[in-house]
């Protein structure tokens, strides 16, 4: 086997026209526009889920005000919208923002490998569940956060990764890129 043209497609040519005024309404447009369900922010001061509904951007912090990171392009390191379509990523460089979007447009599953991580944490007692988020509290440090899902008391949750494998030229496989596809529930 020798090396391929790759079948996922990647456009990097996003247009960043009212971000830094109001990055939560362009993340909202970016994923109605795609698809996109999640969305996961890391910032100088804590995480960030979220679910794209309608015309807006639903944020974890909404729901339960001590997991509250405000989203602002001041303090925004990076941010991933994703879904099955496929995975926006948006990051801060030296030169301002970059991003890039990722489908699987003429993926086969011989062309990708997807793998559950297990997110800390367990569905909280206190609080529970609130506008389709739920409070997730790992051990005694009461370290938290909320994702985007309804989980039932003691619940715990995975984030499914899909890892795309590409061949070098001596037909040895290989990981070329890895994008957020979901999340999913479950009890181990």
């Amino acid at each position: 086997m020798t090396a391929s043209a790759p079948k996922w497609q990647i456009d990097q040519d996003l247009d960043f026209t009212n971000f830094d005024s109001n990055p939560r309404q362009w993340f909202a447009a970016q994923g109605r526009l795609r698809g996109l369900d999640y969305f996961l922010a890391h910032n100088d001061d804590g995480v960030i889920w979220g679910k794209v509904a309608g015309e807006q951007l639903h944020l974890s912090g909404e729901a339960f005000a001590e997991v509250q990171v405000a989203l602002s392009t001041l303090t925004l390191q990076q941010a991933r919208l994703f879904g099955e379509a496929g995975e926006l990523l948006v990051w801060r460089g030296n030169d301002g923002w970059s991003g890039r979007y990722l489908s699987d447009a003429h993926v086969t599953q011989d062309d990708v490998l997807d793998e559950t991580h297990r997110l800390w944490g367990t569905a909280s007692s206190q609080q529970g569940k609130l506008d389709g988020f739920t409070l997730m509290r790992e051990g005694q440090q009461g370290l938290l956060h909320a994702p985007p899902v309804v989980l039932e008391k003691n619940q715990r949750i995975g984030l499914r990764v899909r890892h795309y494998i590409d061949y070098d030229e001596q037909g040895q496989a290989y990981i070329a890129l890895s994008r957020l596809v979901g999340l999913e529930p479950g009890n181990d």
